[in-house]
């Protein structure tokens, strides 16, 4: 019995080698991408970039970014089995990235290209390549016609997923001044008797007039007292011009549930909505799109045109491309539902992380970190 427990002692060892010498070599590139990054930033080659980037928590990987990172560290598990004596730094060019990337075994022998990070032509991108996402249209007649039987529609659907949770994570990040963009039918307002003390002011916005109307009818039976409320007609893509010249029409947070796959432009929505934001402000998304799961993800293709057909809702829209496109940072993601609902905060570049957004190790130590150049 000694030289059973024995043996299997050495071998759970081997594992734990490997995974120590992978992170002894991780270490001490780190150490070599460090010292050039103090010499000059500019230096540094797109994988010492991310590489270097990955490890900043206040200053996160786009999710492009995230998903090339994610190829390096496949590559480079590949390399440091083919180096382990030599002690060769893995630094390979974009395009040694791409040769090697080509030739993995895949799903139907599918070829894929590793994402681009600057200069992405539209085939390359897969919200414009994938020909199972549909063209985007407007969708304001199919759901002010849908209004008055949506929510009998769709309630059976989101209590089987759960989805009042995910309602109302989304309304406890209000705070201020408050737009909610596509409000349908006041979905949310349910939800948003838990924090509507944080709420100064709240506007809903949807481009279906009867919708709006349900939202304003709800709003005001569960809020009769609340007055600082208004509700707007209008196109979030619109959302500039039907703010005008008021300099003073900004908000604190801008939420939205389920509405990127109904725009005809979710990009030019996302970026209006940031131009509205007052400094520091914050968007909360809570979205359906596609998965971390390819499998997932040849559903939601399979599906898309019933999807469309029954509801105009593109459901298989890769949103971290979305807002990589509108030039947002994300501060917080949480996934659900095999990760194909999507709960996002959202910031513009040059606003500070909050403190409820840091680390618990940096709040706890009160750490700041710069963010990385390139």
């Amino acid at each position: 019995m000694p030289k059973i427990y024995l043996s299997a002692m050495v071998i759970s060892l081997i594992p734990l080698y490997f995974y120590m010498r992978d992170r002894f070599y991780e270490d001490k590139q780190l150490k070599v991408i460090h010292e050039k990054y103090d010499k000059d930033p500019s230096s540094l080659s797109e994988y010492e970039y991310l590489a270097m980037k990955s490890l900043n928590p206040h200053d996160k990987l786009r999710p492009l970014e995230h998903k090339k990172y994610k190829i390096y560290q496949l590559m480079r598990k590949e390399f440091r089995r083919k180096n382990l004596l030599n002690g060769e730094m893995f630094n390979p060019t974009p395009e040694e990235l791409e040769e090697w990337y080509s030739k993995q075994a895949r799903f139907k022998n599918s070829k894929q290209k590793a994402p681009l990070l600057t200069n992405v032509d539209k085939e390359d991108k897969t919200n414009e390549g994938n020909q199972s996402i549909i063209k985007a249209e407007d969708t304001t007649d199919f759901y002010n016609a849908k209004a008055k039987e949506y929510d009998d529609a769709v309630k059976w659907e989101e209590r089987g997923i759960l989805m009042g949770g995910k309602r109302r994570w989304l309304m406890s990040h209000i705070r201020g001044d408050v737009l909610e963009v596509s409000c349908g039918t006041g979905r949310n307002i349910p939800y948003l008797s838990s924090y509507i003390d944080k709420v100064k002011s709240i506007t809903f916005l949807d481009s279906a007039p009867q919708m709006v109307e349900i939202t304003r009818q709800k709003f005001h039976d569960a809020f009769p007292k609340f007055k600082k409320v208004a509700f707007t007609k209008g196109k979030a893509e619109d959302l500039l011009e039907l703010a005008g010249d008021n300099e003073n029409l900004k908000y604190d947070t801008i939420v939205e549930a389920f509405g990127l796959c109904c725009h005809e432009d979710p990009v030019k929505a996302l970026q209006n909505m940031a131009k509205l934001l007052k400094p520091g402000g914050r968007i909360i998304l809570l979205e359906h799109g596609r998965s971390k799961w390819q499998f997932v993800n040849n559903h939601l293709d399979f599906r898309s045109a019933k999807r469309w057909e029954t509801w105009k809702c593109r459901w298989n829209l890769e949103i971290g491309e979305l807002v990589d496109e509108a030039g947002l940072d994300i501060t917080k993601e949480k996934r659900a539902h095999l990760s194909t609902t999507w709960m996002l905060v959202l910031k513009k570049p040059e606003d500070p992380i909050h403190q409820d957004e840091k680390p618990f190790l940096d709040k706890l130590f009160g750490k700041t970190h710069k963010p990385i150049e390139k």
